[in-house]
C-alpha cells in the first residue's frame, strides 16, 4: 500500500532539495538521501498545544540525523509507523518496525532511519519534562520497537491515529487531558515492551541456545552463505528460533549479522588505515557486491568506506 502524499497546503511530490530545506526547519539536523529523480515526499505538522504531530511521507529512502552540537535535550519524538516499513539505527540498536509499530527517539543523538519502499510515519514531539515525569529514564528505552500488536501498543498507535485525524478540528487544541492520555499510554507501551522483553531473557544472546547463536553468527561472519537457514541447521534449531531469538532485541537475524559484519569493517579501517584495502575488506566480510558494501557501510556510518578510512 503505497501512502498518499496528499498535503493540506497543495504542495505535494515536492523534490529532494526541497524536501531537505522543508525537513530540516521542522526536525533540526536531519538530512534526507534518496534518488533524486524519483523522490517524491509530504510533511503535515499540527499545534497540540505543548506537543506538536507531524505525518511525514516519502518514497524510498534514508533519514539521519547528526550528533546535537547542544547538551540540552528540548524533547523526544515518538514514531509510529502508519503505512510501510522502516528500520531505525540509533544507539547501536536496530528497530524494525513494520505497520502500527512505534518506537521512542532521542533526537539529541545521532540515528539512522531506512525507509526501502513508499511509507508513511507520524511523528509525535513530547517535551522531555513531561516524558521523564512518566519515564524516570526514557534514554535508555530509545531505539528500541514497541509493538502495535500488544495491548498497549495497539492502543498507543491508534490513539495518535486519532489525534491526527482530530487534532486542531474547528481550531480546538488539544487538551491537557487528551496530552495526559497520550503520555500514560506510552509509559504503558513502554513497560509492556520492558516486560516482554524480560519474559524472553532465555532467548537473548549470552543465554542457553541463544548463546550459541550468537557465538555462531560472530565466528562466521565471513561466510558469505551465511543465513538463518545456515545457522539454525548448524545449531539444531529451527529458523523461527533463531529469528525469535533476535526479535527479542527488537532486530532481525539479517540485521544483526549486517551490524556486526560492519562494526568489524570500521574496526579493520580504523586500526589499519591505507594499508585496509576496501574491496578485499568488504569480500573477506561476506559482502559480494563492493557497492552494496559501501552503501550499507554509509548507511550505517553517515560515510562511506574510503571516507572512514581517511579520517
Amino acid at each position: 500500500m503505497a501512502p498518499s502524499l496528499d498535503r493540506q497546503d497543495g504542495r505535494t511530490g515536492m523534490g529532494l532539495d526541497a524536501w531537505n530545506a522543508m525537513v530540516a526547519s521542522t526536525f533540526d539536523n536531519l538530512v534526507v538521501d534518496a534518488d533524486r529523480e524519483a523522490f517524491q515526499g509530504a510533511i503535515d505538522v499540527r499545534d497540540l498545544g505543548g506537543m506538536d504531530l507531524s505525518r511525514v511521507a516519502s518514497s524510498a529512502a534514508v533519514v539521519r540525523r547528526g550528533r546535537s552540537s547542544s547538551a540540552h535535550r528540548p524533547y523526544f519524538k515518538l514514531h509510529v509507523q502508519d503505512v510501510g516499513r522502516s528500520l531505525n539505527l540509533q544507539d547501536g540498536r536496530e528497530a524494525v518496525l513494520g505497520e502500527g509499530d512505534l518506537m521512542l527517539c532521542d533526537p539529541a543523538r545521532p540515528y539512522t532511519i531506512r525507509f526501502d519502499d513508499p511509507n508513511r510515519m507520524l511523528v509525535l514531539r513530547i517535551p522531555s519534562e513531561r516524558l521523564t515525569e512518566r519515564t524516570p529514564d526514557p534514554e535508555a528505552l530509545c531505539g528500541r520497537r514497541l509493538a502495535g500488536n500488544g495491548m498497549a501498543g495497539a492502543l498507543l498507535a491508534s490513539f495518535i491515529r486519532t489525534l491526527w485525524i482530530n487534532a486542531g478540528r474547528d481550531g480546538v487544541p488539544m487538551g491537557q487531558a487528551l496530552q495526559d492520555a497520550a503520555l500514560s499510554l506510552l509509559a504503558a507501551a513502554l513497560q509492556e515492551s520492558e516486560g516482554q522483553t524480560g519474559r524472553g531473557r532465555d532467548l537473548e544472546p549470552g543465554h542457553g541456545a541463544g548463546g550459541r547463536i550468537k557465538r555462531f553468527i560472530d565466528e562466521n561472519l565471513c561466510d558469505p552463505d551465511l543465513s538463518v537457514g545456515r545457522v539454525a541447521g548448524a545449531l539444531g534449531v529451527s529458523p523461527r528460533y533463531v529469528q525469535m531469538v533476535f526479535a527479542g532485541m527488537a532486530t532481525t537475524p539479517l540485521a544483526y549479522i549486517r551490524r556486526k559484519r560492519l562494526e568489524r569493517a570500521a574496526r579493520a579501517l580504523r586500526e589499519d588505515g591505507a594499508a585496509c584495502n576496501i574491496t578485499d575488506l568488504s569480500f573477506g566480510l561476506g559482502f559480494n557486491d563492493l557497492s552494496h558494501f559501501s552503501r550499507a557501510f554509509k548507511a550505517f556510518y553517515g560515510v562511506g568506506p574510503r571516507e572512514f578510512r581517511a579520517s
